[in-house]
């Protein structure tokens, strides 16, 4: 049990003690991007390969609740497609991602490396074509915990917190490994004047909801279901809207995520343009037993210039945490790389979202 000295901070203390309680309960949920578009592996496993190019880096990272209960969080991956020269109309994609998630002052730690698999296959003809793809992921997960940076009430001595005494408690844990197994769908139409499109899929992870316990007995993690939809809609000779939503649930938790990008195209409508995209976005989370309510609104901005994209957000907190977070949000970046085709017509264009 954590022990507050007496004194005018004790308030202040024990409202940051109320809030870092609040956010282990939410780094029990999976990590999260505002940017899910620019972070396909943790999104769903369907999406694997599905993009204009050969090879595929990315990397995002995200720092949210710096002022009291920091998260950092660090995501990356590299994916592949291949097929092209055996298959007749389809491809299919290979990859690998990893995260690690950091939070609070004891640093609770959660680890992940995955392997990634789909197959994209073409439906309908070359004048309005379709695709449906179907993923799978399995992975290694490890959790941890620095048990040195726990303060007890024991080693409170009367006057200060002392260190060098015990703690009286028989927690023995630092860590935890375990297999994780995940699985997708996805369906997206693209016509073959390359201006509209749209996508729609789904993912369960953690299906086999593998015990994350750390010094307790058979704590399974939830298994998180996800729905995800969004659509590239042109506006002008120069201008489209990229709308997006996503729905998660995750045991008793449930989170939305809906918004759009006004993406301005700099040499004309094509995939390949570069163009710049501003937007705004808003999550609202809650328990499926109660009412939800308004998180945090993201802006977003992003910048695509031959073969890198640049992505940047802001979450600003909203909550009823923000007058201990100070209406201090999460800042976000994503940085896109995907090398280029050969020079030969594509059998499967995929959308640049």
């Amino acid at each position: 049990m954590l022990q507050f000295k007496p004194g005018s901070g004790m308030l202040r203390k024990l409202t940051c003690l109320l809030v870092g309680l609040a956010s282990l309960s939410l780094n029990a949920q999976d990590i999260h991007f505002s940017q899910f578009f620019s972070s396909p592996l943790t999104l769903n496993p369907a999406l694997t390969g599905a993009f204009n190019g050969n090879i595929r880096g990315i990397l995002n990272y995200r720092n949210q609740w710096n002022s009291f209960a920091p998260f950092n969080t660090f995501a990356t991956s590299v994916d592949a497609n291949f097929g092209s020269s055996f298959l007749k109309n389809d491809i299919m994609g290979i990859g690998v991602n990893a995260f690690s998630d950091v939070a609070g002052d004891t640093r609770y730690s959660s680890t992940q490396v995955n392997l990634t698999f789909a197959y994209i296959k073409t439906l309908g003809d070359k004048y309005h074509r379709s695709y449906l793809s179907a993923g799978f992921q399995g992975g290694y997960a490890q959790k941890s915990i620095n048990y040195l940076a726990m303060t007890f009430a024991n080693q409170y001595n009367g006057v200060y917190y002392d260190p060098l005494l015990g703690n009286g408690e028989s927690i023995g844990f630092d860590s935890k490994g375990y297999l994780d197994l995940s699985a997708g769908l996805m369906w997206y139409l693209i016509p073959r004047e390359d201006k509209y499109s749209m996508y729609i899929g789904g993912s369960l992870y953690h299906v086999n909801q593998p015990d994350q316990s750390i010094g307790a007995a058979n704590d399974k993690l939830y298994m998180r279901s996800s729905g995800h939809i969004g659509a590239q809609i042109p506006v002008g000779d120069m201008t489209s809207l990229v709308p997006a939503a996503m729905v998660i649930f995750q045991g008793p938790y449930v989170e939305y995520f809906a918004g759009t990008n006004l993406k301005f195209y700099l040499q004309g409508m094509k995939w390949s343009s570069n163009a710049i995209s501003f937007g705004v976005w808003q999550r609202v989370v809650g328990d499926i037993d109660a009412a939800t309510k308004a998180e945090s609104t993201a802006i977003a901005a992003r910048i695509d210039y031959d073969k890198i994209s640049l992505g940047l957000s802001y979450d600003v907190n909203i909550s009823s945490l923000s007058e201990a977070s100070k209406n201090n949000g999460g800042p976000e970046i994503s940085l896109t790389y995907i090398s280029s085709l050969p020079q030969k017509a594509r059998k499967i264009p995929c959308p640049k979202f």
